[in-house]
């Protein structure tokens, strides 16, 4: 009996994983952000669009390093910087601040082959992502964006 303990309980922890990442986009909040990419290819992982975030501006108290903050939308409907600490707390979502805001799960959005080049060309590009209240995020969609 004991031989089906840790296969019982390894799956147990995977399927945990796997529902975590789905349940991001279950409750997580949906935000669309204003993008500009950079370097569009990796030769192992494939075409991907590195993306900055020209909305997302820190606080001038804030120091550099590594920070946390949440996201609100805009009155443009984009979705900006609504808190920002260097201490982290309950539902942020963790990134860097040196000269430019950066979280690690914002910064590659991977995407069909082919498809990278014309995204980079575009320049203006809108990202949408839900964010848990955990501050987990799932990147959802990039596509170009209509300029108003």
């Amino acid at each position: 009996m004991r031989k089906w303990i840790m296969p019982i309980v390894q799956s147990i922890f995977v399927i945990f994983l796997i529902l975590s990442f789905y349940a991001t986009s279950w409750v997580g909040e949906e935000y669309v952000l204003r993008a500009e990419p950079f370097d569009p290819f990796d030769p192992f992982y494939g075409e991907y669009v590195m993306l900055q975030y020209p909305d997302l501006k820190a606080p001038d108290y804030v120091q550099q390093g590594d920070i946390y903050f949440t996201l609100k939308q805009g009155d443009d409907g984009f979705a900006v910087i609504d808190r920002m600490e260097n201490d982290s707390f309950f539902g942020a979502i963790r990134g860097t601040y040196y000269g430019q805001v950066a979280a690690p799960q914002l910064e590659q959005f991977y995407v069909e082959q082919g498809v990278g080049p014309e995204l980079e060309k575009a320049g203006n590009l809108q990202a949408t992502i839900f964010v848990a209240p955990w501050g987990s995020i799932r990147p959802m969609d990039l596509e170009k964006r209509e300029t108003k």
